[in-house]
């Protein structure tokens, strides 16, 4: 019996009809049918907000909304805008996402509408090349654009992909997949261009690793899409050995591992220091534990792609239980898993559909797979390329069943179930979308999944707080802490909650327990430094801000509270120092701004006020706060066109702030426009008599004197 043998020459046999359709009409279709995939799966995701890590690596992160541009920062610090060189920098260098966030910004600001609105239209983008690309491969049993179109819809609407698509941090998975499939296309013209095209694949994933760390492993991919493209894997295995170590492919692996070297030396080849409870399983010390732990994992991976209903935003401590010994049960999955890999590559030349599958799935996995320490046990995004191969595989399986089935009632049967699944997985992609509406929505949804995962219980009690609503934040506190009783940013946040209340005792409890579990907590050490303040424990808190910035040197906001503790101790000019350092490192700084300018306007300081107030809007130009000092400023000068200009503008962004009609009114009184005054003056009393109390003196004042002016006229008379 011969074996058969699979050409891209030629059609091969099939047990159903494998007709091509490759006319320009059933090409567009196809590519229309997918585009609405996408936005039937994510469009109405677009009016969310920004969510979990958007809010580190775009919202609060300066690099990307400093204008004008930062070139320096953007290509000197990480993704999160911490130097890249910092002890306390995770390594994830991608200048080239963070520019383009940054580019954004300068058109439309912080609306997260129009960034994940480009997320929708690179994942489109990328379903469509997914389509291209498989579309390419042809492997007996199975109609290759049957498969190619199941696979490339499956990818559209697979519910794993909402987090890189409805994230905006999302943005680095897609463009390293957009990249990915160029250089596996570019497979396919190798032999015409040979060389040329070796040398844009290195470009490729040089500009690749400046997006993401991952796109690293494009040569590794190409090279083996041009194995399976040129079929090497009918010959013998010495001709497969000798075809793939041939001197171009050397050529790529040298220029590989140069981009590698190059990558590390930008972070001074030093290592990403993460916490053990991001990811437990690397700070296992016992190696047969960690090596148990780290397959089933595998396996998690392989569940969430089959079965994407078990859904989480973070998967770190408390999601999943380690595994101490070879006898628990949990490892027969591990062993299914391995024994169906081993039966693929031994069958590979009958049937090496499954061996691509396997691999398209495993290499852009490689660095997310434990083989160098990261900070996550799982992340849904990092499965959004390798999920191209899980795409296929099913796509492959369906297709088989499909021609195998020769009798009409099973392939009516089999299209049904095959329109359900579709309609299943689109309804659970458009379900888990809304959970990425909000935080809210999403950090509940996770609880579902992992309920004792503590840091998903800290981002609740986080979010809680933002909202005031303090007994949830509490309870949720204590449960993260209780489920991780060395959680050092859950227990000073729990006393940064506690000073909010009032109870300084809790307080400074909580935080000393935070800086137990972390001596060197900068922020701790500020924080405890604000507790200490408050108790009016001044040398105790100088040694805690001191010790801040003895572990965080040039820590902006912590130079601001110093300067509050010398104000306090009515230090004026060591306060003033400290909060000009504070500005000096982060010009975005408003209560250091606002509190310079005090300072300087009680001094009679005022040209010097007007001068530094230039430079604070320049930094802040819509800080109400700002504009306020500097119009008081100007109206002390009696320069009160100026003022006047200033208090509108800001009543113009605060319309219901009481104080800036009332010192409006204050304005008007002393430039002698008694009507305009009084206007203002009866607006601060409509908004708030409690408050208004020098609104209503002044009017009561400015009254009286008009009355008096309309008598003396009348004696005149």
């Amino acid at each position: 019996m011969t074996k058969s043998k699979t050409t891209f020459g030629q059609e091969p046999q099939l047990t159903c009809k494998d007709v091509e359709n490759d006319s320009a009409a059933m090409i567009l279709l196809y590519q229309c049918m997918l585009i609405l995939l996408c936005f039937a799966g994510y469009y109405h995701a677009l009016n969310g907000s920004f969510v979990f890590d958007d809010n580190v690596a775009i919202v609060k992160n300066t690099d990307v909304t400093t204008r004008p541009t930062n070139w320096t920062a953007i290509f000197k610090n990480d993704f999160w805008g911490t130097p890249l060189l910092s002890a306390d920098s995770h390594k994830s260098y991608r200048p080239l996402t963070n520019l383009l966030f940054h580019l954004e910004y300068g058109q439309f600001r912080l609306r997260a509408k129009h960034m994940k609105a480009i997320n929708l239209a690179l994942h489109s983008i990328n379903t469509l090349l997914v389509w291209w690309l498989l579309r390419q491969f042809r492997f007996e049993f199975t109609n290759h654009i049957q498969v190619a179109t199941m696979a490339a819809a499956l990818f559209a609407i697979h519910p794993v992909h909402t987090e890189a698509v409805c994230g905006v941090v999302g943005r680095a998975e897609l463009l390293f997949c957009l990249l990915y499939l160029v250089a596996l296309l570019l497979a396919f013209v190798r032999t015409r261009f040979g060389a040329v095209i070796d040398m844009v694949v290195i470009i490729l994933t040089a500009v690749g690793i400046f997006f993401k760390e991952t796109a690293i492993t494009i040569p590794t991919a190409y090279v083996f899409v041009d194995y399976v493209r040129a079929q090497v894997y009918l010959h013998p295995w010495r001709t497969q050995l000798k075809l793939v170590c041939s001197l171009r492919n050397f050529g790529l692996a040298a220029g590989n591992i140069g981009l590698i070297i190059f990558r590390l030396w930008l972070q001074d080849f030093q290592s990403p220091h993460f916490k053990p409870m991001d990811n437990p399983i690397a700070f296992t010390a016992n190696p047969l534990t960690r090596i148990l732990s780290q397959n089933y994992l595998y396996v998690i991976n392989w569940w969430i792609l089959l079965y994407p209903q078990w859904l989480s935003f973070d998967w770190a401590l408390g999601c999943i239980e380690l595994i101490t010994n070879i006898w628990d049960l949990r490892l027969q999955a591990v062993l299914a898993m391995y024994s169906l890999t081993i039966v693929a590559l031994i069958n590979n030349k009958q049937n090496f559909a499954p061996v691509f599958g396997l691999v398209l799935m495993v290499i852009p996995f490689l660095p997310a797979s434990g083989i160098i320490k990261v900070g996550f046990v799982i992340a849904e995004r990092v499965l959004y390329v390798p999920s191209i191969g899980f795409c296929f595989l099913v796509a492959q399986a369906l297709s088989y069943a499909h021609c195998s089935n020769t009798k009409p009632w099973l392939i009516t049967i089999f299209k049904w179930m095959l329109m359900l699944l579709f309609a299943c997985l689109l309804l659970r992609t458009r379900e888990r979308a809304n959970q990425w509406l909000s935080e809210d929505r999403l950090f509940t949804s996770a609880l579902k999944v992992c309920p004792n995962n503590a840091k998903v219980h800290y981002n609740i009690a986080r979010l809680a707080t933002d909202r005031l609503d303090r007994d949830n934040a509490l309870i949720h506190y204590h449960k993260a802490i209780e489920l991780y009783p060395r959680y050092e940013s859950a227990l000073m946040n729990l006393g940064n909650l506690y000073r909010e209340l009032g109870d300084l005792a809790n307080a400074e409890k909580y935080i000393t327990e935070a800086l137990k579990v972390l001596p060197d907590f900068a922020a701790a050490w500020m924080n405890l430094g604000i507790v200490q303040s408050a108790r009016k424990d001044y040398k105790n808190a100088l040694r805690s801000y001191k010790n801040a910035l003895k572990y965080r040197k040039n820590y902006a906001i912590c130079h601001y509270n110093l300067g509050n503790l010398y104000l306090d101790k009515k230090m004026h000019s060591e306060a003033m120092h400290h909060w000009q350092e504070a500005v000096t490192l982060r010009p975005r700084q408003p209560k250091a701004w606002a509190n310079i300018l005090t300072m300087l306007d009680n001094r009679g300081l005022y040209e010097d006020a007007i001068r530094l107030s230039t430079q604070a809007l320049n930094h802040l130009p819509n800080d109400t706060n700002i504009m306020f000092i500097r119009a008081n400023v100007f109206g002390k000068l009696k320069r009160y066109v100026e003022a006047e200009e200033l208090y509108k503008m800001a009543i113009e962004s605060e319309p219901l702030n009481v104080l800036l009609h009332t010192n409006l009114g204050v304005l008007y009184h002393r430039w002698d426009k008694l009507d305009e005054a009084i206007e203002s003056y009866q607006n601060a009393l409509k908004l708030s008599p409690e408050k208004a109390v020098t609104a209503r003196e002044n009017l009561s004042k400015l009254l009286k004197r008009k009355r008096k002016e309309n008598a003396n006229k009348t004696d005149t008379i």
